[in-house]
């Protein structure tokens, strides 16, 4: 490897961390990176069984300060000792005026961090619902391709949450100069499995 692409490899890998950091740590400062206790969860972005709860609960609609939005959908698992994501989802990129700009799908490669707010049964529902925010690694892919790294946000509502937490999710795309974090619409859900 030359020097200059190891230098480029290492300063993506440093931003990527200071970008990480900076994003759990504005939200949450006293949460540990993930939870001990139960490992597997399951969970759901803007996919049935979420679609029955209401017309805007399917896919997960989030903008961005220049007026593009993106719709997410998906579902997988993670595990909170090993820090192991699977799963995977679609993504609709649109432009201000309403224009398609990118469509494809997107691939879960790890889990970054994970919070529990608790169980769901607060608002009386099954105990194994959880409430919660995690932040994925996925890759987009168009046509198949990847194009982008980002890290995929979750938050679930369910609970005792901190303020400031929404329900839904939040895409920041590594190296595209747009971030997606003005929540629009959807529901999301992690299952204790």
């Amino acid at each position: 490897m030359s020097r200059h692409l190891f230098v480029e490899k290492m300063l993506t890998n440093k931003s990527l961390l200071l970008l990480l950091s900076a994003l759990f740590l504005a939200v949450l400062p006293s949460t540990a990176f993930a939870d001990s206790g139960h490992n597997t969860y399951q969970y759901l972005v803007g996919v049935d069984p979420l679609c029955s709860l209401a017309p805007s609960a399917c896919p997960d609609i989030i903008g961005a300060p220049n007026g593009d939005t993106v719709a997410v959908a998906g579902q997988g698992t993670f595990d909170i000792r090993s820090m192991v994501a699977t799963g995977d989802g679609t993504f609709v990129h649109k432009m201000a005026d309403g224009t398609v700009r990118a469509s494809g799908t997107w691939q879960a490669t790890r889990l970054l961090a994970f919070h529990s707010f608790g169980s769901g049964s607060v608002q009386g529902l099954p105990s194994n619902f959880v409430g919660g925010l995690a932040l994925i690694q996925v890759t987009l892919k168009v046509h198949d391709q990847p194009v982008f790294n980002a890290v995929l946000k979750i938050g679930c509502e369910l609970g005792n949450p901190p303020g400031g937490i929404h329900e839904g999710v939040e895409l920041t795309v590594l190296g595209a100069g747009i971030n997606f974090n003005e929540k629009v619409s959807g529901s999301t859900l992690f299952i204790l499995q």
